[in-house]
């Protein structure tokens, strides 16, 4: 690869069109690239549904808006902010879109890897052939930038009230209550295989009730409203349901004020990772292998070591061998025991 002075790297450019999850594991190497280039401006091209991820992210100097519902040739709103070349070219997705935007553009481009062997080790033999892999710190080492250095710090979801208040430390942590503690509840995953029971989660809310008098939110994209509207119509007592009514940015917010985080494996989780809020993470046909996991926050994993798993490494439709024993197998006594010992780890941690 070409090597440039950092005092010369002026520009650089960062592609991840999608998705959600992926797009919030991208941060910490944004604050990273802006320490170690405090001279470049750093541009980055999103997808339209995930741009509020990056609208306040104060390392970003333009953020690009990719309109996917576009031509291949024309899908930038802004267009005119690529009227130059770039000193580095950062692409994260590889795909043929941001193959396309990538020509040209750049005297040195990076060499990202998707680590497409360690999946489908884990798919088929499930075998991993990269210890302790993290998709966030993938994107750090595997670009082969050798000046970078992990900070040891977590993820970043700017909100307006951050960049207003300008002391926002998307590192800090917060202290969480055991007693009367608001829950935030996200049943939903874009793939059926990554979703626990309905069932399950009713029973669960009803325990916690019991259990810590606390007040639940249930929250989710508008293709889970029915999902949360069904589990509120098997419970005896309100709940706050925010399904399908907030935007992501909302969505953070109402997770900033939560002491606990209930998910599958799907985006709520990063958000909650990346606003320091502990987070419980029930998995199904998926494991924490694939690099997933909450990202430098306190978290516990829900799950079944069973010889089917895991079955894919983005999630499907159904189970593949008929019987969904992943999540099937899961009771609400297993996910409240992680719950308990969760809350035990922080109560000693805060009082030390």
């Amino acid at each position: 690869m070409k090597v440039i002075e950092k005092s010369n790297i002026k520009k650089i450019l960062i592609l991840r069109l999608s998705s959600l999850g992926d797009v919030l594991l991208t941060t910490p190497l944004i604050r990273i690239l802006s320490k170690t280039y405090p001279n470049a401006k750093i541009d980055y091209i999103v997808a339209e549904p995930y741009s509020e991820i990056l609208t306040n992210n104060p390392y970003i100097s333009n953020l690009l808006i990719y309109d996917k519902s576009k031509s291949i040739f024309k899908p930038l709103k802004n267009p005119e902010l690529l009227c130059n070349d770039y000193d580095i070219l950062i692409d994260l997705q590889k795909n043929i879109r941001t193959k396309f935007i990538s020509l040209n553009r750049a005297k040195i481009k990076t060499k990202y890897s998707k680590q497409r062997f360690h999946k489908l080790s884990l798919v088929y033999r499930k075998n991993p052939l990269v210890e302790n892999f993290s998709v966030p710190l993938n994107y750090i080492k595997s670009i082969g930038l050798n000046e970078l250095e992990d900070d040891a710090l977590g993820l970043e979801f700017w909100l307006k009230k951050d960049r207003q208040a300008n002391d926002y430390l998307p590192f800090s942590k917060k202290y969480t209550k055991e007693s009367n503690p608001l829950i935030t509840i996200a049943p939903g995953a874009r793939h059926n295989t990554k979703r626990w029971t309905d069932q399950g989660f009713i029973e669960l809310i009803k325990i916690l009730k019991k259990k810590y008098d606390c007040e639940i939110n249930l929250v989710g994209s508008k293709s889970e409203i029915e999902v949360c509207s069904f589990i509120q119509s098997q419970i005896d007592f309100t709940l706050n349901d925010y399904c399908g009514k907030l935007s992501i940015e909302e969505s953070a917010e109402l997770i900033d004020t939560s002491d606990l985080v209930i998910s599958n494996d799907s985006g709520i989780m990063h958000i909650a990772a990346a606003r320091k809020v502990p987070v419980v993470v029930i998995y199904g046909s998926t494991v924490p292998e694939f690099g997933f996991l909450p990202f430098r926050t306190h978290y516990e994993i829900v799950q079944k070591d069973l010889s089917c798993r895991p079955c894919t490494h983005i999630g499907r439709e159904s189970c593949p061998k008929k019987h969904f024993d992943c999540m099937n197998l899961i009771t609400p006594n297993d996910v409240l025991n992680k719950i308990d010992e969760l809350f035990k780890r922080i109560s000693k941690n805060q009082l030390l």
